[in-house]
C-alpha cells in the first residue's frame, strides 16, 4: 500500500477538555495510518487543557517516530494561548503548514 500524501484535515472540536481528550485521541489514532502528513485544522476551537494538548503533543511525536509530519492548520487563539502558557510555542510553530 503506497501512503498518501496528507490525511484530509480533521476539525478540532471547540472544546477540548479531559472529556473531549480521548475522542482526539481515538480519531487521531484511526487517520494515522497510510499518511505522510497528519493534518489538523484548530479554527474552531475556543478551549483547550491540558489533556487535550498532551494528545495533540504524544500525535506529533508518533507521527514523526514514523518517519511523517504532524500539521496544525490556522489554530486558534485558544491553542496559540494555552501553548505559550505551557511553554509549548516553539512546538506550536513546529505544527504550523510551511506550505501555505
Amino acid at each position: 500500500m503506497v501512503a498518501a500524501a496528507e490525511s484530509e484535515p480533521l476539525e478540532l472540536a471547540a472544546r477540548l477538555d479531559l472529556i473531549a481528550a480521548e475522542a482526539l485521541r481515538s480519531d487521531l489514532l484511526d487517520r494515522r495510518e497510510g499518511v505522510e502528513v497528519l493534518t489538523i485544522s484548530g479554527r474552531e476551537v475556543s478551549l483547550i487543557d491540558t489533556p487535550a494538548i498532551q494528545v495533540l503533543l504524544s500525535a506529533a511525536n508518533d507521527q514523526a517516530a514514523r518517519g511523517g509530519r504532524f500539521v496544525l492548520r490556522e489554530p486558534s487563539p485558544a491553542i496559540s494561548e494555552a501553548m505559550a502558557i505551557l511553554g509549548l510555542k516553539d512546538v506550536l510553530e513546529s505544527w504550523r503548514d510551511s506550505d501555505g
